[in-house]
């Protein structure tokens, strides 16, 4: 089977509350395009390089060093600005599909909203760092708040896996409610996904979705 390209690239992200199941849906997604024929880079973040991964240990590790709010928003800026040159634009120039789990939009409800920074300036931030290319559909997986902390301690019985997820009740809340801020923002661009209802339902809403940005 030739390889389907697409001028530009199709640049995918997901985005949610913890436990909303973007890990599942994209690896539905990724066998579905893969099938279809479509060049696909499935990638993270804090992640997807080897800086990235560096990072990702030093962001999200329990018991670590402590980090400021000021200096957590800029090292995930930093690993994002080397995500995008070193991966995710080339793959997009070449035609290709990257579905990435978390992106600017989670830096902007978990750092933004959450911990008070300087929207504006975590806007211009994201511009700097992803050279201009926004994503072009953004799905958020939308889960309730009681709904969202029962499934992220089924995975690990009481422990949190990581320090965004030992964070409150509040914070979360603040994190919930600038996604959904972000998707009235920005409706060209978000698709909000009832992420509570069944898996295949939700697989199928969000292939009806791509589909149309393919076509």
């Amino acid at each position: 089977m030739a390889v389907s390209t697409i001028a530009g690239g199709l640049f995918v992200t997901f985005e949610g509350p913890e436990g909303a199941g973007k890990t599942t849906q994209i690896e539905f997604l990724n066998e579905a395009l893969t099938h279809a024929g479509y060049d696909v880079f499935k990638t993270r973040e804090p992640g997807g390089t080897e800086l990235g991964e560096q990072l990702r240990h030093l962001l999200m590790r329990r018991g670590g060093a402590p980090v400021t709010p000021e200096a957590e928003l800029l090292l995930f800026g930093a690993g994002r600005a080397q995500h995008m040159r070193e991966r995710i634009l080339p793959h997009l120039e070449r035609g290709g599909v990257v579905l990435c789990d978390r992106f600017l939009d989670s830096t902007t409800a978990y750092q933004g909203y959450a911990r008070k920074l300087d929207l504006a300036f975590i806007a211009a931030m994201h511009d700097f760092s992803v050279c201009g290319r926004w994503p072009d559909l953004t799905f958020l997986l939308n889960i309730s708040l009681a709904e969202s902390r029962q499934r992220t301690r089924g995975r690990d019985g009481a422990v949190p896996n990581d320090r965004f997820e030992a964070e409150g009740n509040d914070f979360h809340r603040l994190v919930h409610a600038g996604f959904l801020d972000l998707a009235r923002r920005y409706p060209q661009r978000f698709r909000v996904i009832d992420a509570e209802q069944p898996v295949d339902a939700i697989a199928a809403a969000i292939w009806s979705e791509v589909r149309r940005a393919l076509d």
